[in-house]
């Protein structure tokens, strides 16, 4: 005798004994999860890409870099923007612009900053 699938929606929160596979959540330390949903529910979700597919993915058009865009400024003790050097963009991989090298430390002069040194 073997015991029903019995797992809980994780849209409308009820429980089912006919759970579909909507969502593997991999971990990196430990076991990960899988997340069901009910037959009705089951149709808001999109399909569930194949990891092995994704690997596979290798062409620019449909391969995204993730990416980290800052505004770098300085601003007076008051507040005001002082100087404005623009955006830089740092990409997975290496950095689209190297960031200026500065041997400030603390890079500010406020006094939280200076009281500090």
């Amino acid at each position: 005798m073997t015991r029903p699938a019995l797992r809980m929606c994780a849209r409308c929160q009820r429980t089912t004994e006919e759970p579909v596979l909507i969502h593997e959540v991999h971990a990196a330390s430990g076991p990960g999860f899988n997340v069901y949903a009910c037959a009705e529910c089951a149709i808001h979700y999109p399909p569930s890409p194949d990891a092995l597919e994704l690997l596979e993915t290798t062409e620019e058009s449909t391969y995204r870099r993730s990416r980290l865009t800052l505004h770098v400024y300085k601003i007076n003790a008051e507040g005001a923007v002082t100087e404005d050097r623009g955006e830089v963009e740092i990409l997975v991989g290496g950095r689209a612009e190297p960031v200026p090298w500065t041997s400030a430390y603390p890079p500010c002069a406020c006094t939280r900053c200076s009281a500090t040194r």
